[in-house]
């Protein structure tokens, strides 16, 4: 029993990352109408920027944290402007080609600057694991778990109670209405994009102590929180935290009673298993529009 409470808490935290990172995809898709497959290189970007702030330059965890959300920011307004803002009235084909030629050439550019290899990173929270009644529990994984809850409450509490967060719901929900109502809504679907982009940066941040940074780490986690996305409810905010809940205990579940091979495969198995059998996913509601 406690061997198995002692997965389902890895499970938890890891889970916990990949329903941040699939907020990132759902608020985007709720706004922008496409799925922006280069989410995933942002969690890159904000592993990459603490890397070298914190370990490279020296600087400390609670300068280097900000500056990783700056740069995301940063980053993530430019390919709004660049990538995103042109092709808004486009077809859909063609801004998801472009949401991946953008992933594509962050993941290049980053391999050019730091090359191949995988850096190491030091824990944000301690490495000195714990023993909370017979459970060996690693500190990063409880603030893991913790911290992205959090993120998922004061999101969904930012987006329900503050102006700029009901102008962003309207924005997403009807463009034409929140205009007409006098919402600027290019400029909501601009703070949407930068939203997100911080979000996936700080997503990277947590995953960075777990894990070797490199530049494929975005691929990766970007697909497992496509999955989760998908699984818990493209049109849900809520749903996507438990969609990423889910997978990360089930990939957890399968590499210990399972083979290990199954961890990779577990997300798109559900990835697949969730278009054939419910495409709204588990929390997502089905897009009904009158004509």
């Amino acid at each position: 029993m406690v061997f198995f409470l002692q997965q389902l808490v890895q499970g938890l935290a890891i889970g916990s990352i990949y329903g941040l990172i699939a907020i990132g995809y759902v608020l985007i898709y709720n706004t922008w109408g496409v799925l922006n497959f280069a989410q995933g290189d942002m969690v890159m970007v904000g592993a990459f920027t603490v890397l070298v702030t914190h370990s490279m330059m020296g600087l400390p965890m609670f300068l280097a944290i900000p500056l990783a959300i700056l740069m995301c920011v940063v980053i993530g307004f430019i390919i709004e402007l660049t990538a995103f803002r042109p092709l808004l009235n486009a077809e859909n084909q063609r801004r998801l080609i472009a949401t991946i030629g953008v992933g594509i050439f962050l993941r290049n550019l980053v391999q050019i600057i730091f090359g191949a290899d995988a850096f190491p990173f030091p824990s944000i929270f301690g490495d000195k694991t714990m023993d909370v009644g017979g459970l060996k529990i690693v500190p990063q994984d409880i603030w893991n778990t913790l911290v992205g809850i959090l993120l998922v409450v004061l999101l969904m509490l930012f987006l329900k109670k503050t102006r700029i967060g009901k102008a962003m719901r309207a924005t997403a929900q009807d463009r034409e209405a929140a205009r007409l109502m006098g919402v600027n809504v290019r400029r909501c679907m601009s703070g949407t994009f930068i939203l997100a982009s911080a979000i996936g940066g700080f997503a990277g941040m947590l995953l960075a102590p777990k894990y070797f940074v490199i530049a494929s780490l975005g691929t990766t986690f970007g697909n497992k929180g496509f999955a989760a996305a998908l699984f818990g409810g493209i049109s849900s905010n809520a749903g996507s935290m438990v969609g990423g809940v889910v997978l990360g205990i089930l990939e957890t579940l399968a590499a210990v009673y399972g083979k290990s091979t199954w961890q990779t495969a577990i997300a798109f198995i559900i990835l697949f298993l969730v278009l054939v059998v419910k495409p709204t996913g588990l929390m997502g509601k089905k897009d009904v529009r009158k004509v």
